[in-house]
């Protein structure tokens, strides 16, 4: 397309273009233009130098990130914490979309999905602090309850503790993010063609095999899509939830790369080192969504580009 036909079908779409433009911006004004500071990373960065006045150090953080004799049980946990939210957080809500698909009580539907958006809103320090609450050893609700029911004879230990700490984890950002991430699976769905499941159900097709043949397929390519975005945060297991669910007593299996930028770079102040593991943490997410895009474009045809 030449560049005068381009203009001309922007300027006849301008309107559309309009309601991009605040998107466009705020990508810009927050993802592109702080790729200045990317030099950081390779530099012994001072306060007095600022970006161009400070001495360079070529490799000299990345080298010492390596060197780090925690360094591989930092990318360990993140990566394992990643996966396991990837692969539950990821499943749950197109199960969550796909049931309130199925409920024909309109009343009901509009309730479940506003409750289940609601968390999405709410801080990781209300909802940490919520957790603490519900699931404290000595006066919880919750253990209140099993012990209630007879089904525990001495309270439950569920925070800082090794054994339940991946479960309160995945649970509580399934909890959070389930009714949010539904979101475009329910609009999805609400695209599929009705005449389809008309005609299933004339062929004599229950509910399991209509969502099987028509909803799952109407939503592949978003779910494909929605994937190959969410491979990219493999590395980044998410620093909020991490800092404040995390323990002493976990520490072995909950340091994430997150927290540990966050701490070398605004506690200690090391900023230079900071940039270069969290520049390190973009490489890599950026080479799994390239891969991860080529893999889904041979397999299933759908890709990002």
């Amino acid at each position: 397309m030449t560049g005068s036909l381009l203009w001309k079908r922007i300027w006849r779409h301008k309107l559309f273009y309009l309601f991009m433009l605040p998107g466009i911006v705020w990508f810009f004004l927050f993802s592109y233009v702080p790729l200045y500071g990317i030099q950081v990373a390779f530099r012994d960065f001072q306060f007095s130098g600022g970006f161009t006045g400070s001495p360079w150090a070529g490799l000299k953080y990345f080298h010492q990130f390596f060197d780090y004799y925690q360094s591989s049980k930092l990318i360990r946990n993140t990566i394992l914490i990643s996966a396991m939210k990837l692969c539950i957080g990821f499943v749950m809500p197109i199960l969550l979309a796909i049931l309130l698909n199925e409920v024909r009580n309109v009343k009901f539907k509009k309730t479940v999905q506003t409750l289940s958006y609601l968390p999405y809103f709410v801080s990781w320090v209300v909802v940490v602090t919520l957790i603490q609450r519900l699931f404290a050893q000595y006066g919880g609700p919750v253990n209140n309850a099993l012990e209630a029911l007879g089904l525990v004879h001495d309270p439950i230990q569920f925070m800082n503790n090794t054994n339940w700490f991946y479960q309160m984890i995945l649970g509580s950002d399934v909890w959070k993010n389930i009714g949010w991430n539904s979101i475009i699976y329910i609009a999805a769905i609400a695209g599929i063609d009705p005449q389809l499941y008309e005609a299933a159900k004339i062929d004599g097709a229950g509910r399991y095999k209509q969502i099987w043949h028509i909803t799952l397929p109407g939503i592949r390519n978003i779910a494909v899509i929605l994937f190959i975005l969410a491979t990219g945060s493999l590395m980044s297991a998410g620093y909020e939830q991490l800092l404040l669910l995390n323990g002493p007593a976990t520490a072995a299996i909950g340091s994430v790369l997150d927290v540990h930028v966050i701490n070398a770079g605004i506690n200690e102040g090391r900023l230079s080192y900071a940039a270069a593991v969290g520049l390190f943490q973009s490489i890599i997410a950026l080479i799994l969504i390239l891969t991860v895009n080529k893999v889904a474009r041979k397999v299933s045809d759908v890709s990002l580009f």
